[in-house]
């Protein structure tokens, strides 16, 4: 097994090769132009000369309830047929993983091919994302305010006038991406089908749908706003398109059921799957800047188990004082709560509560104090609207 390198501008080409060959991507504009960018934003590892196995992680900046994390998006994970199976890409995330930490990244996310694969690492599925169907005659019907205005503009154009709506949204204080314009552009490109409506009450944006029309269904990809006015405007205009297409489809980082709010729910079908998994590659930054349900919290011991990434491992003091975290490591103790690198992505993404994990044997310790450490953590289930 040949020892791992960080890739630099010389090997994107031989890289760009391993991503076409392993995914099978036949070459086009819009494949070129895309990885380009990507591979220019991210920091990247490899093995073999020549390169035969290797992958990307993105530098994105996530938003946890106003806190901001540097977050690796790990992508196009490939090897050659003849390198595969030989521990590569293991050496690759123990390398990848150094060198995260040494540029400030807290956080790495993944859309997994397998979950067993990637636990082995300590990634964990993280984010859901929910797929909701309506046929034409089942739509809820809205009345058009009068004073928002909604208009089918250039996507690419519109990126400055719709990215604020995006980031001032609640739905993406929930982990998910704070996109910048390049991020934007690189989603324009990769999806050139999707369409833009926007919604304006006198000069100012308040909304924005990200739609695709397919043969006989009308695809919603993102769908947010400011205020209900706004979000009557845009149902009107998808609504104006209900003679054209047999089904409407809402695609949403949002996992929460919809069947109350539509006209007759037995009409919609909503399928939930995993989405993305996510990896705290450096829990003292992580915990320690966390925006935590309670503001105080008496000294407590916890013991994380990290296999993979030896500085997470180890006894953590944790203490709050009047909003004022304090973290530190430990040589000794007795823990009071004991649990992995994956029940602690869980219970700080909403997925699943230390007290549930408990219960179900996936953590051990003191049931006090793991009900009261359970608190601590948000329990509104992460959101996620990118891909990479």
């Amino acid at each position: 097994m040949t020892t791992p390198y960080q890739l630099t501008g010389k090997d994107e080409r031989a890289f760009y090769d391993l991503v076409q060959y392993a995914f099978n991507k036949p070459q086009s504009p819009t494949r070129d132009a895309t990885f380009a960018s990507l591979f220019a934003h991210s920091l990247g590892w490899g093995s073999g000369q020549p390169l035969h196995s290797g992958f990307l992680a993105t530098q994105f900046t996530v938003d946890f309830a106003g806190t901001a994390y540097q977050m690796g998006g790990v992508g196009y994970v490939a090897s050659y047929p003849e390198a595969s199976g030989k521990g590569e890409i293991t050496a690759l995330m123990h390398q990848a993983f150094n060198d995260m930490r040494a540029a400030g990244i807290t956080l790495a996310y993944l859309a997994p091919f397998s979950s067993r694969f990637y636990r082995q690492f300590g990634f964990e599925n993280a984010f859901g994302q929910a797929t909701h169907t309506l046929p034409a005659q089942a739509l809820p019907h809205f009345d058009a305010p009068q004073d928002v205005v909604v208009t089918r503009e250039p996507l690419l154009e519109s990126i400055t006038a719709i990215s604020p709506v995006y980031l001032r949204n609640s739905a993406v204080t929930h982990g998910a991406i704070r996109r910048e314009q390049w991020w934007w552009e690189n989603l324009v490109t990769h999806y050139p089908s999707r369409e833009l409506a926007v919604a304006r009450m006198g000069d100012h944006v308040t909304g924005y749908l990200i739609y695709e029309r397919l043969a006989h269904e009308f695809v919603v990809h993102e769908l947010f706003f400011d205020d209900l006015p706004t979000l009557q405007a845009l149902g009107h205009f998808i609504a104006g398109h209900q003679n054209r297409f047999a089904n409407f489809t809402y695609i949403s980082g949002n996992v929460q059921p919809l069947y109350d709010i539509v006209p007759e729910s037995t009409a919609l079908t909503t399928t939930v799957k995993p989405y993305m998994m996510a990896r705290i590659v450096d829990v003292a930054d992580f915990l320690s800047r966390y925006p935590y349900q309670e503001s105080d919290m008496a000294p407590v011991v916890l013991q994380i188990n990290d296999d993979f990434i030896s500085e997470n491992a180890g006894l953590w003091q944790l203490q709050i004082d009047d909003g004022q975290v304090t973290l530190q490591q430990l040589t000794t103790g007795n823990p009071s709560v004991t649990m992995d690198i994956r029940a602690l992505v869980k219970a700080a993404f909403g997925v699943r509560s230390l007290r549930n994990a408990y219960s179900l044997s996936q953590i051990d310790g003191d049931p006090f104090t793991v009900a009261t450490v359970s608190e601590l953590f948000t329990q509104k289930p992460s959101q996620l609207y990118d891909y990479f």
